[in-house]
């Protein structure tokens, strides 16, 4: 392999503009690992490739990329990072929130507890979600939704993992649920990542951790700690993440990256 990882993410339009702040703050914190994009616009430090707009609101784009062209990439791990990213300071070893598993991504919501403030997820409710994770083999007795903002594989498991998603997407749609990409990355996660519960969000929030309760809203991340919510149970807990999910700045993330951008 030519580097033990690499990040990777899809950024078209204004999330462009976003990704090359996402790099930026990477490179200013002194990470300098290789961010491969697929984008339609030129993104200062990263390894970009075209992909037109209309091909990245593809409902599985991640997946289809992983499995068609990531897995081409001479890499041992490839970490997925949403566009509206940021880093705030050096998350140290990204690769520890592995827990010598294949995979990782942040489980959030444990959906198997009774009378959760929000009770579904997309077109199914939390309950049948159990089930439909329990049926096809997740054995712990928490059942766990994911965020998909950040999550990283193993070259040698992409076979595995992709398979995984595409299985439980067919066997949920034969029982009536259309199901998004997040449920998937979490039946595949937890089907490899060995012990689930070390790979919960209350486990690695220093590492990544999505900014629920808009403590940046409007605004550039600058660190610091604030309370995370989790709009399933409601449930809340203080995070202090080296990378952000700034899912409540993305103009201030936009404004930053475009002065950067030119067309690809």
């Amino acid at each position: 392999m030519k580097d033990h990882l690499c990040f990777w993410s899809i950024a078209t339009g204004p999330y462009a503009a976003m990704a090359q702040s996402l790099v930026d703050s990477a490179r200013h914190a002194g990470v300098f690992k290789d961010f491969h994009i697929w984008t339609d616009t030129a993104i200062e430090g990263a390894k970009c490739r075209r992909l037109a707009t209309a091909k990245a609101k593809g409902k599985f784009i991640q997946l289809e990329l992983l499995d068609q062209q990531v897995r081409k990439l001479k890499y041992d791990y490839f970490v997925w990072l949403d566009a509206d990213t940021y880093f705030v300071r050096h998350p140290g070893d990204i690769l520890r929130v592995l827990q010598g598993a294949p995979v990782h991504a942040s489980l959030e919501s444990n959906t198997a507890l009774p009378k959760p403030l929000l009770p579904d997820w997309g077109p199914c409710s939390l309950s049948n979600f159990t089930t439909l994770m329990q049926f096809r083999g997740v054995r712990s007795q928490a059942v766990f939704t994911v965020n998909g903002g950040f999550w990283i594989v193993h070259h040698d498991v992409i076979d595995t993992f992709c398979g995984l998603t595409w299985d439980f997407w067919e066997f949920s749609r034969k029982v009536g649920y259309q199901l998004a990409v997040e449920p998937l990355l979490a039946y595949a996660s937890q089907m490899l990542c060995g012990n689930p519960y070390v790979h919960t969000l209350r486990h690695t929030a220093d590492l990544w951790a999505t900014d629920t309760i808009g403590r940046f809203a409007g605004e550039v991340p600058t660190g610091g700690s604030w309370e995370f919510v989790d709009s399933f149970s409601g449930e809340s807990f203080e995070v202090s993440p080296a990378i952000v999910h700034a899912t409540h700045s993305k103009r201030a993330l936009v404004a930053r990256g475009r002065k950067r951008m030119a067309p690809l």
